[in-house]
Order: structure tokens, then C-alpha cells, then sequence
């Protein structure tokens, strides 16, 4: 059944030049309401949200949108899902032409109205954090913290030995921290050399850990309820206790990610494989399964929704479920439709984090600073989620350019598979002719927004026409690796271009498995343990054949090869060979001696006689008659076997 749709759009007491007219509205709405006053017209807007019932409601209006969500979601049993667009700071603060406000606004729309249509229903699980607070403090604003919020339980301090004199009120250990694990309402933190105590280390548990220091630097990385003060003055101290208040309760943590073990190149057949998301997840959030080393398990409630591990996962087993891959590139589909009379207009899709990079569009709008209308924004929880398949995908779809747009120092820590997946799409579209240049990473710390705005305007105004044409059929498969064949099969095909191979780093997770065709035996093991089903064995023509791009480099084909004949190379094919399987090698069926009828493919027959020939205590063995018998299906060697057995032959 369609989607029953409801638009509450607001040209801010007529200040703005909305004009709902001039808006290609992606659906026929079933009710729309153009608002110059919200807190005046909401009411008519409520009423006939009450009557018609739509399923979403999307809401352009600077206001509070705690008045549309107080107003349209009064506890009904069939309340409408509210999004939120804001073209006033998205389109008509920074793009003076109204044609082309209007134009980035009827992108923004359709974009935001798609994905809310592909998107699934988020899970949640629920999450409780008590009073417990432990501050690490190295001065006196540690106890000014605490004093703040004096009607929470008892704060518990870790301070440095013969640092105060007198110790703080309330429970207190000298020492310093050496390692804080797990998340808010479970924080483990060890205290190394600490008082008083039966040794030099001592864990203690809290919901929520204040570390406050005056020296710069820290070996710990921000999480929901770790909060980290260096030089903190009294607005940031204050700003800390409010957020300290809100997150004293229960709540509902959403899922940010979900996994299909079934697809996973951990490992196989006893072997560890890939692991790629451990090392990328800055929580501990991802780790083996204890009761399957070969697969891993999530603990949603230590995830901080960073996007990382989704990222990384060659085989798309990890997937973000908020922004979804699917709500990804159907967003992305939306954005760049080509519209008539705009045909000229240059395309940028600006990847953003919700912190830095958000917070340089709301200076923007805030400032009325302006930018090219053809810059079109994908919000993302950070930079680290950005895929080089979401990257690519943009290419594909016909953008001109993709920035990104982040922190400067990113709350996550360091992000080196984000410069990996920007090295890799820069390779690719060099390798292509479309040039490296079109891909820019642009980060921005607090004061440095206006310079990251006039860097992003630079790019996008800078850009040339992509050769890329985009069919207008959408993307059916949302995997990464799907995604990067998709994109690479565009570019052979519009391009009309073969780059050919190309060598990465070991750390790639792209690999080229050259097969010793002579040594093969065609035994199936690199088929069976492949995740991605890069190796298969044609029956009918027996043939094992291998496809380049499905290779995630996991290393098992080699692990478990036992013949030992498989090397994998670090490296990329771009060509259409590459893009589907190929015959590694080839072999033929032998029939039965006496029957006729095939039973084994010579390679694994010339093997096995090899070896058993081999071996002089086996010589009297296959001679004379029973020298065929390796040459006979399973029923005649039977059959023959027993008739020798008569004969006098032991076995």
C-alpha cells in the first residue's frame, strides 16, 4: 500500500520565498500545508493529520520541533512518524537565486521523503544508568563538578597521590587511571597504584566517569558517559553536569547495527579469518563469540553508532541500520536525478558527520553564508561510515564531485581506514581518467567553519562535467562489494575503458588468487570455505572458476588449500573479466574403465595414483588385473575388487 504522506511547509512569517508551487514534490501529498506562522497553524495542521491519517509527516520549520512533536504525537495509537527538513537553513539562507532554492529544495524532499519510505523499523534495547559517578581529577574543578550535582548518589574520586591535602570528601582513591572499559551504566575502570586498596591495581564500576585534567592529551576515547575535560572552564564544567543529569535513568538504545553470521569471512573450517571490524570499532563493541571464534558478536550496548565496522565489512555482514545502506543510496538516487532546465548544473554530494560537519552548514544558514546550490548534503553519524561503495555509488548516480566534510579530531579516535577507502576510490577513478581530484576530504574545528565553507565551495565550483551518465534505474543490490561491481561495470561500459590491474596494499581487502593450475587437484576446498562464493566448481564443464572482484582477500582458499597451489595477490582487476567468474583451471571427467560411465575428474585421479604408486609397500597391490581398479567407478571396483578377493588376492 503507498505511503500516506503529510507536508507542514513554513516560510518563516513569509520571510522566505517559499513558494510550494515551484517545488517538485516527490508524492501527491495527502495533505499540505503552507505555513507562515507555526505556532498559529499547527492546530489546522494537527486536525488534519487527526483526519487523514498519514503515515510520515515531514516538517520544513525552523522552530522547536519539540512544538510539532508535542502537538502531532499525542500518545495516538496511529501516530504519524515526524521528519524534519529544514529548507530554510538547507536552501533559502544560503542560496540567494530563488530558482535555484527551489531547486535544491524539491532535491531535498524527495531525497528525505525516498529513504523514510526504504527505511526499516529500528530496534531497541533497553539501558539503565544509575548515580554512580566516578571523577578523575587532577584539581579543585573536579570537586566543583561534584558539588553541581551534590543531589546525585555520592560521587566517587580518583585523584593523584599527595595531590590534595586534605582528600576530598566521600570515598577517594590516589592513583591514576590505567584502562576505563565498557559503556554508560557499566563503565569498569582500573586504577593502577591505587589507595586504599591490596595492590597496585583496582577496578572499580560506575555509570558514568568524569576525567578532568590540566595537562593535554588523552589515551581514552569520548563514549556516551565518558566525559573528558582538558582545561575546562566554568561554561564547559557546567555543560558537563547537565549532560551527567541527562543521562542519569532508562532509556531505549537503538540497534545501530545488525549482523548476518551467515555471510561473515571470519572463518571456516577451524580457521580464523578477516576480523577487519575488531580493529576498526574504536569501543570494543565488536569481538569473536566466545562460542564461535569463526563469527563474531555485537555488544550493542558498548556500540557508539559510528558506522566503522559497517564501513569495513567487505562482505556487508555488518550492516547500519540509521542511515541504512538502502536509505543510503536511494537518498543518493533522489539527489541526483537530473532534472530539465538544470542539465548544466554541477553535482556535489557532501558526505557530512553530524558534528563538525553538520555544525558548518548551521554557520552557514546561521550566517547567511553562501555556497553552490549544486552542493547536496548526506548527513552521516561520522565520517568513518562512509564506505568507498557509498563513495563510488555517488559516481555512478552522475555526481560531478563527493566531499566529505568532519572534525578536525574526530570524537572516534583516529580514522586510517577512512584515508585507505579515499586512497582506494582515488585510485580507481585515476584509473578510469575521471581524476582523483574529484573526491576531497575537508575537516573543520571550532572557529575554522568559514575556511571549511570556502573550501567546499572551491571544489564544487571547480568541477567539471562527469562523463558519467546515470540510466535512472535504481540500485537493486546494497552490499558494498555489490555496489563497487555495480559502479565499475558503469564505468567499462560508459567509458568504454579496461584499466586492468592495478596493485593495493596488503590491508586491501581486494585480492587476485593466482591458481598453480598443474598442482590443482579440483578437491573443492577454496570453494567451500570462500564467503563470498568467489571460487565455484562448474560441473558440467569441470571447471574451477574464480571472480576478481568478489575476493575479499580473507586468506582461507590459501589456508586450507591442501596442495598448497593457491597464492593470493594483493590487487585489482578493473576490467569486465574481473566483474564475473573465470576458469582458473580445467579439467575433464574419466568414465569407468569397465562401465563407461564418468565418475572422477582426471586431475584428482592422476593425484591419487600418483601418490599410491608411489609407495613401494603398495606396488603388489595394483598390479596386473587390479592395476585398473583406481580406473573403475565406485560399483565395478567393488564388483572387480571381490572377484580378486576369490582369486586369492588379501587385500
Amino acid at each position: 500500500m503507498a505511503t500516506k504522506w503529510g507536508f507542514f511547509l513554513c516560510n518563516c512569517r513569509k520571510t522566505l520565498p517559499l513558494d510550494p508551487q515551484k517545488l517538485v514534490l516527490p508524492v501527491g501529498p495527502s495533505i499540505l500545508s503552507n505555513a507562515s506562522d507555526p505556532n498559529h497553524d499547527v492546530g489546522e495542521f494537527a486536525a488534519a493529520v487527526e483526519r487523514e491519517r498519514p503515515d510520515l509527516v515531514l516538517i520544513s520549520c525552523c522552530a522547536d520541533p519539540g512544538v510539532f512533536s508535542k502537538i502531532l504525537d499525542p500518545a495516538q495509537r496511529q501516530s504519524p512518524k515526524l521528519l524534519f527538513v529544514n529548507l530554510k537553513e538547507g536552501c533559502f539562507a544560503v542560496h540567494s537565486n530563488p530558482i535555484e532554492a527551489h531547486a535544491k529544495a524539491s532535491r531535498l524532499l524527495r531525497a528525505a521523503v525516498a529513504s523514510a519510505e526504504s527505511e526499516e523499523t529500528l530496534r531497541f534495547n533497553p539501558l539503565k544508568a544509575g548515580k554512580r559517578l566516578l571523577i578523575a581529577t587532577d584539581s579543585l574543578v573536579g570537586q566543583k563538578l561534584a558539588e553541581q550535582l551534590a543531589d546525585l548518589a555520592q560521587p566517587v574520586f580518583v585523584v593523584p597521590r599527595g595531590a590534595f591535602d586534605p582528600t576530598p570528601p566521600g570515598e577517594v582513591y590516589e592513583g591514576k587511571i590505567g584502562e576505563i572499559k565498557g559503556r554508560l551504566g557499566d563503565f569498569r575502570v582500573t586504577i593502577e597504584d591505587a589507595q586504599p586498596s591490596t595492590g597496585p591495581r583496582r577496578q572499580l564500576q560506575a555509570d558514568q566517569v568524569v576525567v578532568i585534567s590540566q595537562e593535554d592529551g588523552f589515551f581514552f576515547k569520548p563514549r556516551t558517559g565518558l566525559h573528558l575535560l582538558i582545561h575546562p572552564g566554568a561554561a564547559e564544567v557546567d555543560r558537563v553536569a547537565a549532560r551527567v543529569r541527562e543521562l542519569v535513568g532508562e532509556f531505549l538504545k537503538p540497534v545501530h547495527v545488525s549482523y548476518q553470521a551467515d555471510t561473515c569471512a571470519g572463518g571456516s573450517a577451524d580457521q580464523d579469518a578477516c576480523g577487519i571490524c575488531i580493529t576498526a570499532c574504536p569501543y570494543d563493541a565488536i569481538g569473536r563469540d566466545p562460542e564461535n571464534h569463526l563469527r563474531m558478536r555485537v555488544d550493542h550496548m558498548a556500540c557508539e553508532g559510528c558506522g566503522a565496522c559497517a564501513s569495513a565489512c567487505p562482505t556487508s555482514s555488518l550492516r547500519f541500520t540509521e542511515p541504512s545502506p538502502q536509505g543510503i543510496y536511494t537518498r543518493l538516487a533522489a539527489l541526483l536525478a537530473r532534472r530539465p532546465g538544470f542539465e548544466g548544473e554541477r553535482l556535489a554530494v557532501l558526505f557530512h558527520c553530524s558534528e563538525q560537519g553538520s555544525h558548518v552548514l548551521d554557520e552557514a544558514a546561521r550566517q547567511a553564508l553562501p555556497y553552490p546550490p549544486g552542493v547536496l548534503p548526506v548527513q552521516v553519524p561520522c565520517l568513518r561510515y562512509v564506505s568507498e561503495a557509498n563513495m563510488l555509488a555517488a559516481f555512478r548516480l552522475g555526481a560531478d564531485g563527493v566531499e566529505l566534510l568532519g572534525c578536525e579530531e574526530c570524537p572516534h579516535g583516529e580514522r586510517e581506514l577512512l584515508y585507505q577507502k579515499l586512497e582506494f576510490c582515488r585510485l580507481t577513478l585515476d584509473a578510469f581518467g575521471l581524476g582523483a581530484e574529484r573526491l576531497r576530504l575537508i575537516t573543520a574545528a571550532d572557529g575554522g567553519e568559514r575556511e571549511a565553507l570556502t573550501a567546499l565551495s572551491k571544489f564544487a565550483v571547480t568541477l567539471s562535467a562527469t562523463p558519467i551518465r546515470w540510466d535512472g534505474k535504481p540500485l537493486r543490490q546494497w552490499g558494498n562489494r555489490e555496489v563497487i561491481e555495480d559502479a565499475l561495470r558503469s564505468f567499462i561500459d560508459q567509458l568504454a575503458r579496461e584499466p586492468g590491474r592495478r596493485p593495493l596494499e596488503r590491508s586491501f581487502p581486494f585480492a587476485f588468487a593466482e591458481v598453480n593450475e598443474s598442482g590443482c587437484t579440483m578437491c573443492r576446498s577454496c570453494v567451500n570455505v570462500c564467503p563470498t562464493h568467489a571460487f565455484k566448481l562448474d560441473e558440467k564443464s569441470q571447471a574451477l572458476e574464480f571472480k576478481p572482484m568478489a575476493c575479499v582477500a580473507c586468506g582461507l582458499c590459501e589456508k586450507v588449500c591442501p596442495e598448497h597451489v593457491i597464492t593470493l595477490r594483493p590487487e585489482i582487476y578493473f576490467d569486465k573479466g574481473a566483474l564475473d567468474h573465470q576458469t582458473a583451471v580445467q579439467d575433464s571427467m574419466v568414465s569407468c574403465a569397465k562401465c563407461g560411465k564418468p565418475y572422477i575428474n582426471r586431475k584428482a585421479l592422476e593425484t591419487v595414483e600418483a601418490r599410491l604408486f608411489s609407495l613401494e609397500s603398495l606396488l603388489d597391490t595394483f598390479t596386473g588385473n587390479r592395476r585398473n581398479l583406481l580406473r573403475m567407478c565406485p560399483d565395478c571396483r567393488d564388483v572387480d575388487a571381490m572377484m580378486e578377493v576369490e582369486k586369492g588376492w588379501k587385500p
